[in-house]
Order: structure tokens, then C-alpha cells, then sequence
């Protein structure tokens, strides 16, 4: 095994998380048709997945802790923003916690990095 090659026992849990998502979004397909929103969304899931995976097996401290912020981030504005627009929703409140929530992390992640050793 490579240094920086994640460990066997993470590749199992790895793959089969990208196998039940695969199995999940296909379930997705078959009972609700395939729509250029749901095409959309799936792109949008499995890229974030992508990323997720690649900071965490290809990045190091200090840029991995802010990535993960960043990746957080947009997951959380997706939830909160993108989903209630989509849903005929007011987007305010949800503007509002976003700010917040990716603002505390930030601060957070700052806060961390300056007073943790490498």
C-alpha cells in the first residue's frame, strides 16, 4: 500500500456508499421518471460526492480544513436555499441560517488553524 492511499477497510465503506447511492438515485429513476431536474440534481450529489472524496484523500491541512468548510458550505446552500426556491418557498430565512451557520464554520476553521500544530 501506497503512503498516501486510503486505508483497505475505507475503500469497502467507500464503494459501498457510492453503490447505495447508485442503487438509490436508479430507485429514484425507475419511480419517478428521469426530468432534466432530476439529471441535474444527481450531477450535482455525485460531483459534491467526487469532491468530497478527493479532499479527503488527496488534500492536507491547512487547505483540507477550508474545503471542507467551502464543500459544507454549498451542501448547506443547497438545503437551505436551493430547495425552498425550488419549492415556491421564501428563501429568507434560509439566507439568514446559511450566512450564519457557514460564517461560525469559517471563524471556526480560522480559529482552529491558528492555534493548532501541523
Amino acid at each position: 500500500m501506497k503512503a498516501g492511499s486510503p486505508a483497505p477497510r475505507f475503500m469497502r465503506w467507500r464503494n459501498t456508499v457510492w453503490l447505495a447511492a447508485a442503487v438509490l438515485f436508479l430507485l429514484n429513476f425507475l419511480r419517478h421518471g428521469i426530468d432534466l431536474f432530476s439529471i441535474a440534481l444527481t450531477a450535482i450529489i455525485v460531483a459534491l460526492g467526487f469532491a468530497v472524496e478527493h479532499v479527503e484523500t488527496q488534500t492536507q491541512r491547512p487547505l483540507k480544513n477550508y474545503l471542507r468548510v467551502a464543500l459544507g458550505s454549498f451542501a448547506l446552500a443547497l438545503v437551505l436555499i436551493a430547495m425552498p426556491l425550488l419549492m415556491g418557498g421564501g428563501i429568507w430565512v434560509g439566507l439568514i441560517l446559511w450566512t450564519g451557520l457557514s460564517g461560525a464554520a469559517l471563524a471556526w476553521c480560522v480559529h482552529y488553524e491558528r492555534t493548532e500544530p501541523r
